[in-house]
């Protein structure tokens, strides 16, 4: 293998992959694609991330997840949260729940607002449009013909339509396409799916491409840092199979590591907070105060009712005709338990009277102690996902060795607003929940407790149970020159730092009403049209 490629891309996940497919796919330019984990081709992953329900055999496993933690304060009762990762090629595409949410069109009129030129919905929506296979009727904010297959399952638990059903006598709206002019409402969610499987960004994007001669794909290979000559990305440190060597880039190194490891390994090449880094030990490359810095996610709570009557998937002597039966039924028609992402529908509500929804409620049609378990308990869930928090966090170093895991601090609850909005939410998930059409599945509330009634009670037991949707953002934002703490423009370049970009979720000025994962691929498209568009313009120069 060569030493010198054209553009080396750090990360296969949801940016990456579709990166490393937009960059090679002109033979002239030599692309190398890195991952620190393994390859999603090998048996038995090749199965584990083809089922949507698949995830459930790879989270409890280091080898394919990076098993963060965040930190906990007093706010959230001193406790740490499990806070998973994907390690492997699709990175968490391959190991999410699989929907398929943009966010509203204010979140990039906001993002445009806020200084970020070419970034308004309307900017966006053709990159949306243009990785889109919609399976659905023509609409016009729909794309046909893309890579990225989005579909709803033929089959889905008899929960979900009560669910729905319930979500409608409580007042709500049925919403069965959240794209649309509207994201209010409740109905079942559009999924990353091809007939039954999985569609991870690597399925969608990096498969079609791995022949391509000019494309090299290293797994299980660690990057340790990113090198520097005179302001500008030379190469890279990776350590591969025991050995250590370096890489150089004669055009551009794309860091899509994600909203964790992006600002981590800046920081690990000296790029960051000056004073943290000293801290650390690293010599300090280029000061950056706002690398780590502005961590957004969706804190989440949950609300998880008995179901006696036992529709709900469970590892129990009651459903065990059906998960006998599963197999055959997905080797069959790809349909039934192994078919199901689980978070079959949900919807999204608005709390203050705006009309613009700060609430998305999530409904999983069985219960989750925690990403790694299965259930062997009959029961449903919630999730009360809070959208657009005003409390923000930070990653920083554990130390300058790029084996240890960053300190991750999600800052909850630090606004009084994001608790007094999951309270509202909670409320309105309970009223869902005591609807008619859920009686004859439902039992008693199991968490967090019928007793819990007033707004002090719940406040205390949200604080006990709080988690997160798994949609970190914004440590390496994207901002205007006048913004101190932007770290990178509004074509993704890195301040300060030539021939660097940073392309995933975590350049996100404000975090998505909604899952990320689509919005981090719509990011990746269109900065692969700047990367182009900036090395012809370079070239007629030249």
């Amino acid at each position: 293998m060569t030493d010198n490629f054209d553009y080396i891309v750090i990360g296969s996940g949801s940016a990456g992959s579709l990166m490393a497919n937009r960059l090679s796919a002109d033979p002239a330019r030599q692309v190398l694609l890195i991952e620190a984990g393994p390859s999603d081709r090998k048996w038995p992953v090749n199965i584990k991330t083809m089922m949507p329900v698949g995830n459930i055999f790879l989270l409890p496993h280091a080898r394919y997840n990076w098993q963060y933690m965040l930190s906990g304060n007093d706010a959230v009762k001193n406790r740490t949260i499990n806070f998973p990762r994907g390690k492997l090629f699709g990175g968490c595409s391959a190991i999410n729940g699989g929907v398929y949410i943009r966010g509203q069109k204010e979140d990039y009129d906001s993002w445009e607002s806020a200084g970020n030129r070419g970034w308004s919905y309307d900017d966006v929506l053709p990159a949306f449009k243009a990785v889109e296979n919609y399976t659905g009727p023509d609409r016009p904010w729909h794309g046909k013909g893309g890579e990225l297959d989005v579909q709803k399952p033929s089959s889905f638990n008899k929960l979900t339509s009560a669910i729905i059903d319930a979500a409608v006598q409580a007042g709500h709206n049925r919403n069965d396409d959240f794209a649309g002019e509207k994201q209010a409402g409740f109905g079942r969610y559009d999924l990353n799916q091809r007939h039954g499987t999985r569609l991870s960004s690597a399925r969608a994007f990096l498969h079609p491409a791995l022949n391509r001669p000019n494309l090299t794909v290293l797994d299980e290979t660690m990057v340790r840092r990113i090198l520097t000559d005179r302001g500008r990305a030379a190469g890279i440190e990776i350590d591969r199979a025991g050995e250590r060597r370096t890489i150089s880039a004669r055009r551009e190194i794309i860091l899509c590591a994600g909203a964790i490891n992006s600002p981590q390994l800046l920081m690990l090449s000296g790029i960051g907070p000056e004073d943290h880094l000293i801290e650390m030990g690293i010599e300090p490359v280029h000061h950056l105060p706002g690398v780590g810095q502005h961590l957004q996610d969706h804190p989440t709570v949950h609300l998880s009712m008995e179901n006696p009557s036992g529709e709900s998937y469970a590892l129990s002597r009651q459903s065990l005709g059906r998960i006998l039966t599963s197999p055959i039924q997905y080797m069959a028609n790809r349909s039934g338990m192994l078919a199901s992402n689980v978070a079959e529908c949900g919807g999204f509500l608005c709390t203050d009277g705006s009309g613009r929804p700060d609430i998305q409620i999530t409904f999983l049609v069985g219960l989750k102690a925690n990403a790694r378990v299965i259930p062997n308990t009959h029961g449903y869930m919630a999730l009360i996902q809070l959208l657009r928090p005003k409390s923000a966090g930070s990653v920083r170093l554990m130390s300058n060795r790029p084996e240890d895991k960053p300190v991750i601090d999600p800052n909850f609850f630090a606004d009084p607003y994001d608790m007094k909005t999951l309270i509202a939410g909670f409320r309105e998930a309970r009223s869902i929940f005591a609807q008619p059409a859920l009686a004859r599945m439902t039992g008693a509330e199991i968490e967090p407790g019928a007793q819990c009634q007033s707004d002090s009670e719940i406040d205390h037991a949200l604080r006990q149970i709080v988690n997160t949707a798994y949609h970190p953002t914004g440590t390496c934002k994207m901002g205007p020159e006048n913004d101190p703490m932007a770290v990178v423009d509004a074509r993704l370049r890195v301040r300060g730092i030539a021939g660097l970009r940073v392309v995933d979720a975590s350049v996100m000025p404000e975090i998505i009403s909604g899952n990320t994962s689509a919005p981090t691929m719509m990011i990746a498209e269109r900065a692969a049209r700047f990367i182009l568009e900036d090395a012809l313009a370079s070239n007629i120069a030249a």
